[in-house]
C-alpha cells in the first residue's frame, strides 16, 4: 500500500506545525519553507481543519496551528482522514465477485495497518515523546 502525495504532505504539514507549538504559520510560508505548491497546500490544510486537527484564523495575524497537542494526534487517525476512500482493488470490475473472499481479508488488513500506525502520535514520530 502506498500514502498518496496528499497524506504525505499532510503529516509533513502536521510536523511542521508541531515544531511552531502555539504559534500561528500562513499557508504562504510554509508553501515556500517546504516547496508545496500554495494552492495545493490550502487543500490539504482545509481538510485538516475539517477533520479536527488543524485550527484556522482568518485575517490579520491569522493562520493555522495544530488543533490538539502532539500527543493527542494519531498518525493512523490523520491517514485515515486523507484516505477516506482506500481501496487495495476495485472488486466492483471483476466477474469473481460473488465467489471472492479477497476483499474480505484486504479489508482486515487495512484495519491492521491503521491500528499500529495508531500506536503512534505525532509527538512519538518528532521523538518528544515518552512512549515511543
Amino acid at each position: 500500500m502506498q500514502l498518496t502525495r496528499h497524506t504525505d504532505l499532510a503529516l509533513r504539514l502536521l510536523i511542521r506545525l508541531a515544531d511552531l507549538g502555539e504559534q500561528r504559520a500562513t499557508i504562504a510560508e510554509i508553501a515556500q519553507d517546504q516547496a508545496i505548491p500554495r494552492s495545493h497546500l490550502m487543500k490539504i490544510a482545509n481538510d485538516l481543519v475539517h477533520a479536527g486537527f488543524l485550527e484556522a484564523t482568518r485575517g490579520r495575524g491569522g493562520g493555522i496551528r495544530l488543533a490538539l497537542s502532539p500527543d493527542q494526534i494519531r498518525i493512523g487517525d490523520v491517514v485515515a482522514a486523507m484516505e477516506p476512500h482506500c481501496e487495495m482493488v476495485r472488486c466492483s470490475e471483476c466477474r469473481l465477485v460473488r465467489r471472492c473472499t479477497l476483499p474480505r481479508h484486504l479489508d482486515r488488513a487495512i484495519q491492521a495497518f491503521h491500528a499500529v500506525l495508531n500506536e503512534q502520535t505525532l509527538a512519538d514520530i518528532m521523538g518528544v515523546s515518552d512512549s515511543a
